[in-house]
C-alpha cells in the first residue's frame, strides 16, 4: 500500500486543513452511519448501537496500541499511518455515541487557553525586584491541566 507524498510544507495552502479533513470523515461516517449516528439525547441506545459503540472503542484502541509500538521502534512511517487510523476510529466511535466533535476542539481550545494562563501567571517576570520580594500567591503547583 503506498501513502501519498505529502505536501511541500514550505506552501500553507498546499496541504489539508486537519479541521476540514477531520469535519469531512465526521460527516462521512454519520451519513453512513444513518439517523445522525446514534439515539437522541436521553434516549437509551439499543444492544445493537452498543455493540457498534464498543466495536469502534476496541478498534481505537487497537490502532492507538500500533501507534505506541511505532514510537516505541522509532518507525515515522508508521506512527504517521497507525494515527491515521486511531483518529478515524476515535471519530467512528464520536460518532456512534453522538458526540459533536465541534464540543471536543472547545474543550481542547478551553484547557488550552487555561493553561496558557497558568504558565503567564506562574512565569511573570519581575526582573528588578529580589527574590524574597516576588511572592506570587498565585503560583499553581501542578501541571495537569484542568
Amino acid at each position: 500500500m503506498s501513502h501519498p507524498v505529502p505536501p511541500d510544507r514550505a506552501d500553507p495552502d498546499s496541504g489539508l486543513r486537519a479541521g476540514k479533513v477531520m469535519a469531512r470523515l465526521y460527516e462521512r461516517l454519520r451519513a453512513r452511519a444513518g439517523n445522525d449516528g446514534a439515539a437522541p439525547a436521553g434516549i437509551a441506545p439499543d444492544a445493537r448501537e452498543l455493540a457498534h459503540i464498543r466495536t469502534a472503542a476496541r478498534q481505537f484502541t487497537i490502532h492507538a496500541e500500533q501507534c505506541l509500538l511505532a514510537l516505541m521502534t522509532e518507525e515515522h512511517g508508521e506512527l504517521v499511518r497507525h494515527s491515521a487510523d486511531a483518529l478515524s476510529e476515535l471519530v467512528r466511535t464520536w460518532v456512534a455515541c453522538g458526540v459533536n466533535p465541534e464540543d471536543v476542539w472547545i474543550e481542547l481550545d478551553r484547557r488550552t487557553r487555561m493553561g496558557n494562563l497558568l504558565l503567564a501567571l506562574n512565569t511573570a517576570e519581575r526582573q528588578n525586584t529580589a527574590p524574597v520580594l516576588r511572592r506570587r500567591p498565585w503560583k499553581i503547583r501542578t501541571t495537569k491541566l484542568p
